[in-house]
């Protein structure tokens, strides 16, 4: 059974490893860039060095090695970014998610509005959602709007409210499951 403090996490973990995919992905091009310039200045750093007495530091295999330690890291990170983003596609649309709200709303401007429980923010989780849906945060779907702060539905009465926000939370579950596709 997942909940949304699972997914949460997730989400961050997810945010860290494409943060660090990008700064591997920097790193493996500022090696490649040496590795194109060691044979253009090989010969003359060389017999400057020799010229000058002192031994010539040839950092070709020190870096192709680098390069390769790199690769595999990206290799490794775009992985687990991928098995993570489909196990949070997975959890979001299980029909066994829990979803942390307070059981009694309030009525505000007309508005059935539900909070999560004991204030909780799920920012992380709408930012991979929305990016996954290609949609901006808040998500708004037939009258229903999910944030990470809250759940605002556009009708007073408290019955109707939990049908659009089931029939709501389906059509994402259902579009995540196309996507996944």
């Amino acid at each position: 059974m997942s909940d949304f403090e699972f997914l949460e996490n997730l989400a961050i973990q997810i945010k860290e490893n494409r943060s660090k995919l990008y700064d591997v992905e920097d790193s493996l091009s500022n090696v490649n860039i040496q590795l194109r310039e060691i044979p253009l200045k090989r010969s003359t750093e060389s017999t400057f060095a020799k010229m000058i007495g002192v031994n010539y530091d040839d950092k070709l295999s020190e870096l192709e090695k680098a390069k390769e330690q790199l690769e595999r890291t990206k290799t490794d990170l775009k992985t687990s970014i991928g098995k993570d983003t489909d196990n949070f596609i997975s959890e979001v649309s299980s029909p066994n998610l829990i979803i942390p709200l307070d059981e009694n709303p309030k009525i505000i401007d007309g508005n059935t509005v539900y909070k999560y429980r004991n204030g909780a923010k799920f920012k992380n989780v709408f930012d991979i959602l929305c990016e996954i849906l290609g949609l901006s945060s808040p998500l708004v779907v037939k009258d229903v709007m999910l944030s990470p702060t809250e759940i605002v539905i556009a009708v007073k009465d408290e019955f109707e409210a939990k049908q659009k926000f089931i029939n709501s939370f389906h059509e994402v579950q259902n579009t995540l499951l196309l996507k996944k596709k």
